[in-house]
């Protein structure tokens, strides 16, 4: 059975993927405060520690990863290098060094999101780091032989603007997300956005 990494399993988007990951493959579960493994993706010292006890892999799916909701007026500096630190940073420290673990012809899959496409009020921090995020699986592409490497983008899922208290008769539900992460795993393609019909 293969391995497969999954970071943010208990998420509203992660637990989809997991749910549907789970009946084919054996998966490791990696979250900041639970799971199989408890890490903070910000620190390269600590994601080079799990990958060694982890081992070989196949597949690794992150669906973590901090930004800071608001307008230009109520971010920090601060406030944008937390986020980069945390959801693009953390992120691209998966793949970098968990290249050096994965089984050749191992799958990796990224998420940012639809506001690097359609900005909204109160989503600069977060479009900056998606549309960056989404520029380093095209670049990474073409530089990772033997393995692939694709992004997830969803937009609001349906349970996260209900927990929000939004009006979510246009979100779209989590588990529909879920099925493009697998489809990113799966398709053989790479240096692919992946966005939800």
């Amino acid at each position: 059975m293969k391995k497969i990494v999954l970071v943010g399993s208990t998420g509203v988007i992660g637990s989809k993927v997991k749910k549907l990951f789970e009946e084919n493959y054996h998966v490791v579960t990696v979250n900041r405060t639970s799971g199989d493994f408890r890490l903070d993706m910000a620190d390269a010292a600590a994601v080079e520690d799990m990958f060694k006890k982890i081992g070989s892999f196949d597949a690794l799916i992150t669906t973590s990863g901090y930004g800071k909701w608001g307008t230009i007026d109520e971010h920090s500096i601060q406030d944008y290098h937390d986020g980069l630190n945390s959801k693009l940073m953390g992120q691209v420290n998966m793949v970098v060094i968990g290249r050096k673990y994965a089984n050749p012809g191992a799958s990796f899959v990224v998420s940012t999101g639809i506001l690097a496409q359609y900005p909204v009020p109160g989503g600069i921090s977060l479009g900056m780091i998606n549309a960056g995020l989404e520029a380093f699986v095209r670049g990474a592409a073409l530089d990772m032989e033997n393995m692939t490497i694709n992004s997830v983008s969803p937009s609001f899922a349906k349970e996260t603007m209900e927990l929000m208290g939004m009006d979510s008769s246009t979100g779209v539900p989590a588990v529909e997300f879920a099925k493009l992460y697998k489809e990113a795993i799966e398709s053989g393609k790479s240096g692919e956005i992946f966005y939800a019909k």
